[in-house]
């Protein structure tokens, strides 16, 4: 004998159950993304966007090889769209800053710019010390990430970088994804570029010069064109 009897389910339980799912089936395909935030700013093309010459640094030709790549070579058409690299002197010290800037129009999540937290390791580079610190700016404070980095004994390279999702800076996974879901819920699929300022020294304090490279080159540029690097761009 059966002490449990088979649960029956009303037709009208039924019929909002599936009305529940048809509607959030609609509702997500209502909310997928169909566009390319690009497309509707406009896609940057750093090359024409990054000056050679700004205050008192100049573009040092021909030196974009000391700069390492975000990511290894073969990875490097499938994640991004363009990449940039270039080596600037700082006129009255005589010592060099490079630049690294690596640009993808679709950032979902199967296509997310590689950070120099995993890219530099990857490449034999051990990370010494990371610290999140918020830059000042004459445009609001500028979160970035810094990281200690050595490759073997010889080389010691302190790096500053920041990315810029859609049209904001954000520091880790979690605040990129509120930025991607926010132009998501707007129709469109976030770009991102990923920004690093690096330079070769053993010295103890080398931030400060990195940090004025970076309000150097942002008060060089126009609005739009600085919107390609912190957000806030028209549109």
């Amino acid at each position: 004998m059966s002490f449990f009897k088979p649960l029956t389910l009303k037709p009208a339980v039924i019929a909002a159950a599936l009305a529940i799912m048809v509607g959030a089936v609609v509702l997500a395909e209502t909310l997928r993304p169909t566009q390319y935030w690009a497309d509707h700013t406009g896609e940057p093309d750093y090359e024409k966007i990054i000056p050679k010459q700004f205050g008192v640094w100049q573009e040092v030709p021909y030196a974009g090889s000391r700069v390492v790549n975000p990511v290894q070579e073969e990875s490097l058409r499938r994640i991004y769209s363009q990449t940039f690299s270039r080596t600037f002197v700082h006129t009255p010290t005589g010592r060099g800053i490079m630049l690294s800037i690596a640009y993808g129009r679709d950032q979902t999540n199967d296509t997310q710019l590689h950070t120099p937290d995993q890219c530099y390791p990857s490449q034999g580079f051990r990370v010494e010390k990371r610290s999140d610190v918020n830059v000042p700016t004459n445009f609001g404070d500028l979160k970035v990430v810094r990281l200690n980095t050595t490759l073997g004994t010889d080389r010691h390279e302190p790096l500053t970088y920041f990315i810029r999702v859609g049209d904001a800076v954000a520091r880790g996974s979690k605040e990129r994804n509120v930025e991607r879901i926010k132009l998501a819920m707007r129709g469109y699929l976030v770009d991102g570029t990923l920004i690093r300022v690096s330079e070769v020294t053993r010295r103890d304090d080398p931030f400060v010069l990195q940090d004025q490279f970076i309000n150097d080159l942002l008060n060089a540029l126009p609005t739009q064109q600085r919107g390609y690097l912190i957000g806030k761009r028209e549109s």
